[in-house]
């Protein structure tokens, strides 16, 4: 699953920002150079930069949700070590309180309801890796009628393709390489390994203008 892992980081650092920061050139050019230090492990200068998006915009989930994609890649290259997952599952649950605010105003905000399917997705991928399978169920049964509600309001939004690849990846790899999860997972609808890899090149090659990207030091 390591392809895939490199894959989501890539389109997730990036899509949300084409329709939320496309006017805004400074908290773009922010959120870029956030971006590219992500992608090169500089996890303090990434943090710096997605630190001036809040600034810029406290009120916008996207900055938060940046925010927690470098803990995320703190606990990627280093699976066995915890000290973050607090930190991240913390971070997650204020930017799924953030989206609630924003869907409160507007229950048909998309950018919202992707962003708060992308949080709830990535607790339970941390749950799942911690062997806390049904906890990392749960948060695939929340966030799933989040991506499909995105989808119906905007069906060609390739970014919001990003949510439904991870959902049909995921729920068919994992019965068929821990099959004693099938007991949990039964009430989580089936996945499409195939298709959820085309949903993710798809998300990655039309979800984002597309940019010079930078060499990343190492890959996890």
């Amino acid at each position: 699953m390591k392809h895939i892992a490199v894959l989501l980081l890539s389109v997730v650092l990036s899509s949300p920002l084409q329709s939320q920061a496309k006017a805004d050139s400074a908290f773009d050019a922010a959120a870029r150079r956030g971006i590219d230090a992500v992608y090169n492990l500089e996890f303090e200068k990434a943090d710096g930069e997605f630190d001036q998006l809040i600034t810029m915009s406290p009120n916008r989930p996207i900055g938060h949700f940046l925010h927690t994609m470098v803990t995320w890649w703190r606990i990627m290259i280093d699976m066995e070590n915890e000290q973050f997952d607090q930190e991240f599952f913390d971070a997650l649950d204020r930017v799924v309180d953030m989206c609630d605010s924003v869907l409160d105003r507007n229950e048909n905000d998309v950018d919202a309801m992707f962003i708060k399917g992308g949080a709830i997705g990535f607790k339970g991928r941390l749950k799942f890796h911690r062997n806390d399978y049904l906890a990392a169920a749960n948060a695939g049964r929340k966030a799933l009628p989040l991506v499909q509600g995105a989808m119906e309001l905007a069906p060609g939004n390739f970014d919001v393709l990003l949510g439904a690849g991870m959902y049909n990846y995921y729920a068919d790899v994992i019965p068929q390489e821990y099959p004693f999860l099938k007991p949990v997972l039964l009430f989580i609808p089936p996945g499409d390994k195939k298709k959820g890899i085309e949903q993710l090149k798809l998300a990655s090659l039309k979800g984002r203008p597309p940019r010079p990207r930078p060499r990343a030091r190492c890959i996890a």
